[in-house]
C-alpha cells in the first residue's frame, strides 16, 4: 500500500532514550497491572462487563508496541 499518500509519515518527537524506555516500561506495567486486576475480579467472583479491562489492556499493549516501533533503535 505504499505510495497512496504523497507525504511521509510524521516523525515521533525527539526524546532521550531513557525517557522512551520509561514510557514503554510504564505501558507494559499498566497492561500487566490491569491483567492482574481482571484476574483477581474473576477469582473473587466479580467478573462483570464493567470489570472487563481487556480493551484497555490491549490499548496499553498497543501503545507499548507503537513506541517500540516508532523509536526502534533509539530506545
Amino acid at each position: 500500500m505504499a505510495g497512496l499518500i504523497e507525504m511521509p509519515p510524521p516523525e515521533p518527537p525527539e526524546l532521550e532514550p531513557d525517557k522512551i524506555r520509561a514510557l514503554i516500561n510504564y505501558a507494559d506495567k499498566m497492561a500487566t497491572f490491569m491483567e492482574a486486576e481482571t484476574e483477581l475480579a474473576r477469582e473473587l467472583g466479580r467478573a462483570a462487563p464493567e470489570n472487563d479491562l481487556s480493551e484497555l489492556i490491549e490499548g496499553w499493549k498497543f501503545t507499548a508496541q507503537g513506541l517500540r516501533d516508532s523509536y526502534g533503535a533509539r530506545c
